[in-house]
């Protein structure tokens, strides 16, 4: 038969002509045909339709050719259309080799008898071997008929965090989603799937603490910070120096969100209230803008004299060091003096008879001494 009738022949007898898919095939094959001293050989099932292309076996479309396929000085292509081959088996140097060879020659075929059924496989392509089949399988299953999927192993749950896998028990195309515990963050892919080589498509991500900015020093104020080296809970607490105040929270907190829990606070200068102008006299301040040690100088208009202290300071506390002064008329001035000396002199003679007078009535109270004479 020529190499169409021969795979006509094969096509209705058996399944189709035989396909060689690596040396093992070749060389089964070759152990069971019988021996030829000469042409004609074997027909086998592969072939091409140009001398440019390549070989190709019928069926499944491989273009597989063993590293010693080939007979010595083949495939020569002698008569330039030798598109068919044929398989020596002999016992010759040349057994289990091919030829090409013109597909119009005549030669015995070599067929085979499917093995494939529709239940060959689970999840794969069946494919047929001499005598046998053999799966394919898809990407992510295995076994003899691909019926198990690929497995990956088991992911540890991540410090201060926790993991959910969903999809299938840790099988092909399952999926595990990492989550951190409040406080921390995810370091790396928060989700991982399992491939179909059986490792998880990246690695396992970690949970890291929650870290706030630092907090710079405030103008005129200092900060300490505790709880934690800026992280999550950590706090953190302003003051102010002396004379400043603080504006806005006094204390803030790292929150899980890693921002502080409020707006950064200033230190403000004390500032003490307006001064009015003392009646019928003047003031000036200096050193500050009624801030903390700023300094008010009260002076009287002539004819007036100064009651009280005449100068004031503005203390940390945000007040005056004193009451504000007044200016008195000079006379009435000299009779506040008078009077006020008067009533302090009055003060103290009246202190002095009370002193007195209680001596006297202690004296009073006191128990006569017993004297005792002696006679000589």
């Amino acid at each position: 038969m020529n190499w169409t009738q021969a795979r006509q022949w094969c096509q209705t007898t058996y399944t189709d002509m035989v396909v060689i898919q690596n040396q093992r095939e070749n060389n089964y094959l070759v152990s069971l045909l019988p021996n030829r001293n000469g042409s004609p050989y074997y027909w086998i099932g592969i072939t091409k339709n140009h001398r440019n292309q390549p070989w190709t076996w019928i069926g499944n479309n491989s273009t597989w050719v063993g590293e010693h396929s080939w007979a010595a000085n083949e495939p020569n292509n002698n008569h330039s259309t030798e598109f068919c081959v044929e398989l020596y088996v002999n016992t010759g140097p040349n057994r289990g080799r091919w030829n090409d060879e013109k597909c119009s020659s005549l030669k015995f075929p070599v067929c085979y008898k499917a093995q494939c059924i529709e239940t060959s496989c689970e999840r794969g392509r069946c494919q047929e071997t001499i005598n046998n089949m053999t799966c394919i399988c898809e990407p992510g299953f295995e076994g003899d008929r691909c019926q198990t999927a690929v497995r990956c192993p088991r992911l540890p749950r991540p410090d201060n965090g926790y993991l959910s896998c969903f999809g299938g028990n840790l099988t092909f195309n399952s999926t595990c989603r990492f989550e951190c515990n409040r406080g921390f963050q995810i370091k790396g892919s928060s989700e991982v799937t399992c491939e179909d080589t059986g490792v998880w498509s990246g690695p396992r991500p970690t949970c890291a603490s929650v870290r706030c900015p630092p907090l710079p020093r405030p103008d005129n104020g200092y900060l300490s910070c505790f709880g934690g080296n800026l992280t999550f809970n950590s706090t953190c607490r302003f003051e102010c120096n002396r004379g400043f105040q603080i504006i806005g929270s006094s204390e803030v907190t790292c929150e899980d969100t890693g921002v502080w829990s409020g707006l950064r606070p200033t230190c403000a200068s004390v500032r003490c209230p307006p001064l009015p102008r003392p009646d019928n006299g003047y003031l000036s301040c200096f050193g500050g803008n009624l801030t903390f040690n700023s300094t008010c100088r009260f002076q009287c208009n002539r004819g007036f004299q100064i009651i009280g202290s005449s100068e004031v300071t503005c203390e940390d506390t945000g007040v005056w060091s004193g009451p504000r002064p007044t200016c008195a008329y000079y006379k009435q001035a000299l009779l506040a003096v008078a009077g006020s000396a008067a009533l302090s002199v009055l003060c103290c003679i009246c202190f002095c008879w009370m002193k007195h007078r209680k001596r006297k009535k202690l004296a009073q109270q006191r128990p006569p001494e017993e004297v005792t004479i002696h006679e000589d």
